[in-house]
């Protein structure tokens, strides 16, 4: 694992060959951000949203938790949801989710009164009310499937939110993507989820 002073010198480092290669690189960036997407990923390690579509800083807003929630009644998704819609106008929102989630097989496994568990009850409640199809799975096929199923109910979060609503109806563009990534082979797969208007099944 690399020291405080280590990741100190690599940082050193890339801030002067960001210069060299673009004297006013920093300038730029300290005026103002103008992001693409808005990234709600998992907080897992392995998945950073830079590396995986290799957008340059100043393209990604990010939120990031265990596995990839919108909850509708947690402050810090909704603030970032506001701030990406009315602030930063980001004309795209993916949701994405990835196979070999720890979070989501928490969710599968067990239940309990920790903070951890509390959260992932969101996806646990997706596995109770799929448990038909999930049921019929081995366990890594169920495994990965609840990693879609749980983009997907977070995808429907994101769509049925006022604040996405209200966005729509003043004729705001606000794309909604739901993706997953495969920690296997590093690609990401979309899963057929994406919304710019309201969709009669979302409810209004």
């Amino acid at each position: 694992m690399s020291t405080i002073n280590e990741m100190l010198a690599v940082n050193k480092l890339w801030a002067e060959e960001q210069v060299q290669a673009d004297p006013d690189y920093f300038i730029r960036a300290a005026q103002t951000q103008e992001p693409e997407v808005l990234w709600i990923g998992c907080a897992d390690s392995r998945v950073g949203p830079d590396k995986l579509i290799g957008l340059p800083m100043g393209s990604i807003f990010v939120h990031r938790n265990v596995a990839n929630i919108f909850a509708s009644n947690d402050l810090n998704s909704l603030a970032v949801l506001e701030f990406a819609i009315d602030q930063l106008h980001i004309p795209n929102i993916i949701v994405c989710g990835h196979y070999g989630c720890s979070g989501v097989r928490v969710a599968m496994t067990h239940s309990g009164i920790q903070p951890v568990d509390l959260w992932l009850d969101q996806v646990r409640f997706i596995y109770q009310r799929n448990q038909a199809e999930l049921s019929k799975l081995d366990q890594q096929q169920r495994w990965n499937r609840l990693a879609e199923l749980n983009v997907e109910a977070q995808v429907h979060n994101i769509c049925r939110n006022t604040i996405v609503r209200e966005a729509w109806k003043r004729g705001q563009a606000v794309n909604i993507i739901g993706m997953i990534y495969d920690i296997h082979d590093g690609l990401l797969k979309q899963l057929g989820l994406e919304f710019s208007s309201p969709a009669p099944h979302l409810g209004r």
